[in-house]
């Protein structure tokens, strides 16, 4: 594999896993709501 594309693989990886951790983080620290759905149907 040549430098680009050793640069383009590392780029997206680190898109992808900053996307997740961001995500995560996100879920993770949102307050919890009070009158939650629980299903689909709710």
């Amino acid at each position: 594999m040549n430098t680009g594309g050793w640069i383009t693989m590392i780029f997206s990886l680190v898109l992808v896993w900053g996307g997740c951790f961001w995500c995560f983080k996100k879920v993770l620290t949102s307050p919890a709501d009070e009158k939650a759905p629980t299903g689909f149907g709710a």
